[in-house]
C-alpha cells in the first residue's frame, strides 16, 4: 500500500463546490465486480452441494452493505457543512439520481421477467398480448412496489432517503451522540435479524422481505453518516493501520467459512452460529465491515499520484460506468445462462471457469453499455448521469493526468452535487 499523507486525498479531493473523492469513486467499480460475482455464482455455481461455492457467495455478499454504507457516507458527506437539508433540492437529487433510473429499469426487467426461455436466439420470447393485459400492468406494480431482483438496492436508498433529513437533524441536534448511535446501529444489526428470524418479538420476517427493509441495514447506513462526519480522521486512521486491517479482513473472512465446513461436516454446531448462506448471520458481520475497509484502501491505492496515468484513467472509466453497470447487469446473466444452457456449456465446463467468463463478459458488456447510453439522450434514466460527449468515450492518460480534477463527477447515488 501506497503511503499517503494523513487527510491529504480528503482534503484535496473536497475543494471546490463539486466535490470529488477520488478514492470512493474508484470503489464503485471493485463493489460492482463483487455483485456481479455473487449473481454469477446463483446462476452458475453448484451452490447446494459445493461448500466452497456457497462460501464464495457469502463472501461476495458484502457488495451490498457496503453500496449503502459508501451511499450513507457520500450523501451525509455532501451536507456536513450545512445547517439544514433543503428537501426541495434534496428530493429532486434524490429522484434525479435514483428515482428516474429505479422506474426506468423497473419497466425495462418486467418484460423480461414475463419471457419465456426458448432454444433458439435470443433465447427468449414474451408475449406482447400478455404484457399489455392486466397480468402485465399487476407485475409492473408489483415491481415498482418490491424491487426487481437486484433493483432493490435502489429502493433501499429511497427508504434511506426518507430517513435522512431526520437522521440529519438528530445528529445536528446532539453532536455528542455520534458514538450512541453507532453502537446501538451495531447492536440492533447483530440482534434484530436473529430475533426477527426465531419470532422472538411476536412474529417473524422472510429473507426476501428482510433484504427489502432499510431496518435491516443500520450499522451500514448510520455508520457510514458518522463516518462522513470524521472523514479525515477515519482516512488518517484506515491508511496508519492498513497492514493490520487487511490481515483481519482475511481472518474474519475465514470464520463464516470455517463455521459453515464444521457444521456440513460434524453438525455439532448450534444453527445460530452457521452462517448457512445467510448476509444477515453474526458471523458474516464483522467480515463486512472489514470488506469494505479494505475496498477503500484498494481505492486509495487505485488513484494514487504513483499509479500509471492509464490505471488512474481506467478506474475513472470503470467508476463512470459502475452504475450503468450495475442495473444492466441482469440483461447480460440471463441471456449468458440461457445460451450457455442450450449449447451444453452451462453442464459440460467447470462451473469455476463458468463464473470467471460470465464475471468479465457480464462486466464489459456493462461497461460498454453505461459508456455508449452515456452519450445518448437516454443517459439520465439508463445510467443515471448527465450526457457526456462522444468524444470522451475511450480514456486518455495523458489528459487525466493533466485534468483529473476538473473533470465531471459520476452521477448516481455517491455523486457530491447537493451543495
Amino acid at each position: 500500500m501506497a503511503e499517503v499523507a494523513p487527510g491529504a486525498a480528503v482534503a484535496d479531493a473536497a475543494r471546490g463546490t463539486r466535490q470529488r473523492l477520488d478514492h470512493v469513486d474508484a470503489m464503485r467499480p471493485i463493489k460492482q465486480s463483487a455483485v456481479i460475482s455473487t449473481h454469477a455464482l446463483i446462476y452458475f455455481a453448484p451452490l447446494s452441494t459445493s461448500l466452497w461455492a456457497s462460501g464464495m457467495l457469502t463472501l461476495t455478499h458484502f457488495s451490498r452493505d457496503a453500496f449503502l454504507f459508501v451511499s450513507a457516507c457520500m450523501l451525509a458527506y455532501s451536507y456536513r457543512d450545512s445547517a439544514r437539508v433543503a428537501l426541495a433540492r434534496y428530493w429532486q437529487r434524490r429522484f434525479m439520481s435514483v428515482g428516474l433510473v429505479y422506474i426506468a429499469w423497473t419497466v425495462i426487467y418486467v418484460p423480461v421477467s414475463m419471457a419465456t426461455p426458448t432454444s433458439g436466439f435470443p433465447f427468449y420470447r414474451l408475449s406482447a398480448s400478455t404484457l399489455f393485459s392486466t397480468v402485465g400492468l399487476r407485475h409492473l406494480g408489483v415491481a415498482l412496489a418490491t424491487g426487481y431482483y437486484h433493483l432493490y438496492f435502489l429502493l433501499l436508498l429511497l427508504e434511506f432517503y426518507v430517513l435522512f433529513p431526520y437522521l440529519f437533524w438528530l445528529i445536528r441536534r446532539f453532536p455528542r451522540s455520534h458514538v450512541t448511535l453507532v453502537v446501538v446501529a451495531a447492536l440492533w444489526q447483530f440482534a434484530v435479524p436473529y430475533l426477527f428470524r426465531h419470532g422472538y418479538l411476536g412474529f417473524t420476517i422472510s429473507p426476501w422481505l428482510e433484504t427489502r427493509l432499510v431496518s435491516s441495514y443500520p450499522l451500514y447506513l448510520i455508520g457510514g453518516v458518522i463516518c462522513a462526519f470524521h472523514l479525515e480522521a477515519f482516512h488518517d486512521w484506515v491508511l496508519r493501520h492498513w497492514r493490520g486491517l487487511l490481515v483481519a479482513t482475511v481472518a474474519l473472512a475465514a470464520v463464516p467459512l470455517v463455521l459453515d465446513a464444521l457444521h456440513r461436516h460434524y453438525g455439532f454446531l448450534s444453527p445460530a452460529l452457521v452462517p448457512g448462506g445467510d448476509p444477515f448471520a453474526s458471523a458474516v458481520i464483522p467480515y463486512n465491515v472489514a470488506a469494505i475497509i479494505a475496498i477503500y484502501l484498494l481505492g486509495v491505492f487505485l488513484v494514487d499520484r504513483r499509479r500509471s496515468a492509464r490505471t488512474r484513467a481506467i478506474t475513472k472509466s470503470g467508476s463512470e460506468a459502475a452504475y450503468g453497470i450495475y442495473v444492466s447487469q441482469l440483461l447480460w446473466i440471463l441471456f449468458l445462462h440461457q445460451w450457455l444452457l442450450v449449447s451444453g456449456e452451462l453442464t459440460h465446463v467447470w462451473w469455476v471457469l463458468n463464473v470467471i467468463g460470465i464475471i468479465v463478459v457480464t462486466y464489459f458488456a456493462g461497461w460498454l453499455f453505461s459508456a455508449l447510453f452515456a452519450r445518448t439522450v437516454l443517459a439520465r434514466p439508463l445510467v443515471g448521469r448527465s450526457r457526456v460527449t462522444w468524444a470522451s468515450l475511450w480514456p486518455h492518460p495523458t489528459e487525466h493526468a493533466v485534468a483529473s480534477s476538473a473533470s465531471e463527477v459520476g452521477e448516481g447515488p455517491l455523486n457530491l452535487t447537493d451543495v
